[in-house]
């Protein structure tokens, strides 16, 4: 129940304002506002305590180092936002997994877990970032996926309603 709130107050965060039907994981819906090619639209910024800055479009928040917005944000977050962004950034979450391990499932791309992400972010994330460093932390459907690069935590990612269920065995 505690998880699936932070992920309500997390959404909250980088969306700004969605209902709660959509406040767990992102709707297939959603998944196609931007084009694949596009650079994302990022409407949101928020300050952690140790100094760095993240921007999110609604669905990924990422430090600003990496994420290199072309027009950053003006919109900036409270504090409580830095606080919940912060636990998910330092949470210990049980599954594992490189960008290299996504596989394609349908309009998805699925974790090990088979957690489901959306094509658009991972295709983002594999432009901007050294794949081979790249580590993806979750704990399951309803919670933010951590981006971590060389062992730091540098963002977060909220992962997709499954629309392509993953193959009964049997």
């Amino acid at each position: 129940m505690q998880s699936r709130l932070i992920a309500f107050l997390f959404v909250g965060f980088v969306a700004g304002g969605v209902d709660q039907s959509s406040a767990v994981a992102q709707d297939k819906s959603e998944a196609a506002a931007p084009a694949p090619t596009s650079e994302l639209k990022w409407k949101r910024i928020v300050r952690l305590t140790d100094g760095r800055t993240l921007i999110s479009d609604g669905a990924i928040a990422l430090d600003v180092e990496w994420a290199k917005p072309a027009l950053p944000s003006d919109q900036k977050l409270p504090e409580a936002s830095a606080k919940i962004i912060e636990s998910y950034l330092t949470a210990d979450l049980p599954n594992d997994f490189a960008l290299s391990q996504l596989t394609r499932r349908g309009d998805q791309y699925a974790a090990p877990n088979n957690v489901t992400v959306n094509p658009i972010y991972v295709d983002y994330l594999r432009r901007m970032l050294p794949g081979s460093r790249v580590r993806l932390h979750t704990k399951g459907d309803a919670d933010p996926i951590v981006i971590f690069l060389d062992g730091k935590a540098i963002g977060l990612l909220m992962p997709m309603k499954s629309a392509n269920p993953p193959p009964q065995s049997g």
